[in-house]
C-alpha cells in the first residue's frame, strides 16, 4: 500500500510539472500577508476567500491552475470550487511542496 502511495505522489508530482511546463497558473490561496512573508516563485496570490470573485476573471484566462495552500486542504475545496464553474484546476499541496516540485 505505501508502495503505491509513494508512485502516485510521483505520478502526481511529474503532471503538475508538465502543467506548468506547458503554461500552468498557480495560484497561491494563502493571505497576502502570509504570501508576502514567503511564497513560491513565479505565483499568483489569490487569497482564497477572494476566490470567487476572481473566477470570471480566471475563465477569461482559460488556462490550467494549480492551487496551493499552506498544507493542501484549502487548495482541495478551491480545485472543486473552480471545476464547478468549468475551470481544469489541480490541487498542487502546500506552497512549500509546490516550490520543491517546480523549482527546487
Amino acid at each position: 500500500m505505501r508502495k503505491n502511495l509513494i508512485l502516485k505522489k510521483k505520478i502526481t508530482e511529474n503532471y503538475l510539472k508538465k502543467f506548468f511546463q506547458l503554461g500552468a497558473i498557480v495560484i497561491d490561496l494563502r493571505s497576502k500577508t502570509s504570501y508576502q512573508q514567503a511564497h513560491a516563485p513565479a505565483t499568483t496570490n489569490i487569497p482564497f476567500d477572494q476566490l470567487s470573485m476572481a473566477i470570471p476573471a480566471l475563465q477569461q484566462i482559460n488556462r490550467v491552475y494549480i492551487l496551493v495552500c499552506e498544507s493542501g486542504a484549502i487548495s482541495s475545496m478551491a480545485v472543486n470550487m473552480l471545476r464547478a464553474a468549468g475551470i481544469e484546476a489541480y490541487n498542487g499541496g502546500s506552497w512549500q511542496q509546490i516550490n520543491e516540485q517546480l523549482f527546487g
